[in-house]
């Protein structure tokens, strides 16, 4: 790939401008709005997702989970050929970028894409395989939905996909859509055989109550429902029986809330002794968050509790 010179300009026989490629974008935009037979240009260039990573096998790997869902997709190996497809009229609802790419990374293409006009921009959601607290500030400054984790969960990828989608749609006054129901086998089964063990009964009834929130969230948009603090709390729980670690960008993407919203209802639960944040000694790009022993009793109480209500 050509080099891109820092005053933004390309080669000669190389890529257009930066300015050059978001004037297109902003032209492009503005004579979808001036034709009068707008509704057949936006059917034809409109499209749910596009999904921009320099690796090819997870380029194509992100593609087959969105398009599975029943999304329409378009996909790109770059930041500047996201640009230049945008340029060319291609409208996207909600872009999928991983973090870190050549020339222009996923902060630099998502800065470019602030430039648009409010009813131009599409949502954006990172994914990265090494993304650290500092990341995840500065995906919130640009406005960002969500960061995912690599390897991405293709279930989680469709659900905050379509969770962006439905966000846009209502904030611009769009009819949403009707969320599709998840197949039952992805839901774990109740084992039955599960012995009368304390700490069996509450991986039980943990999974019993995920097994809750995976069926409403079929039906119904998952705003209606959040309560991020407590979706988080049970996810360390989770990882604190299972003996993982969870990083702060794959706890905001369990919280099942914008990544904006999670922070701040992690420093909601710091503030009242319940979480922690440690740096990872082995990675100081990543910060793990972990339960604190009050944080720990408060939720082991709360099963003690709940399985016993549920045993009467």
């Amino acid at each position: 790939m050509q080099n891109v010179p820092q005053n933004g300009h390309a080669g000669a026989g190389g890529r257009s401008s930066n300015a050059s490629i978001l004037e297109a974008i902003d032209e492009s935009a503005r004579q979808s709005h001036m034709s009068p037979s707008r509704k057949s240009i936006r059917d034809e260039t409109s499209i749910d997702v596009l999904v921009v990573d320099d690796d090819a096998d997870a380029l194509e790997e992100l593609v087959e989970y969105l398009t599975k869902a029943g999304l329409r997709c378009r996909s790109a190996g770059d930041g500047w050929s996201a640009l230049e497809l945008m340029a060319g009229g291609v409208r996207a609802e909600v872009v999928v970028s991983d973090l870190r790419m050549p020339e222009l990374d996923g902060m630099q293409f998502a800065e470019r894409l602030r430039l648009l006009k409010e009813g131009e921009r599409p949502e954006v959601i990172f994914v990265s395989g090494h993304a650290g607290f500092e990341d995840a500030v500065a995906a919130i400054r640009l406005g960002a939905r969500d960061m995912l984790t690599k390897p991405v969960d293709g279930l989680h990828l469709v659900r905050a996909v379509k969770s962006a989608k439905l966000a846009r749609q209502m904030r611009h006054g769009e009819a949403p859509s009707v969320a599709e129901p998840i197949p039952s086998s992805t839901a774990p089964q109740r084992d039955n055989s599960v012995a009368a063990d304390p700490l069996q009964l509450r991986r039980e009834a943990l999974r019993e109550l995920k097994t809750i929130r995976r069926d409403r969230s079929a039906y119904f948009p998952a705003e209606l429902f959040s309560d991020p603090c407590w979706e988080m709390l049970l996810d360390l729980y989770d990882a604190r029986l299972g003996a993982e670690e969870v990083t702060v960008t794959s706890l905001g993407a369990a919280s099942g809330v914008p990544l904006t919203t999670a922070l701040r209802r992690m420093e909601t639960l710091q503030s009242h002794g319940l979480i922690d944040r440690v740096e990872d000694r082995g990675d100081k790009r990543r910060t793990i968050m972990k339960l604190t022993d009050q944080g720990l009793r408060a939720v082991e109480n709360f099963f003690e509790a709940y399985l016993g209500r549920r045993a009467k």
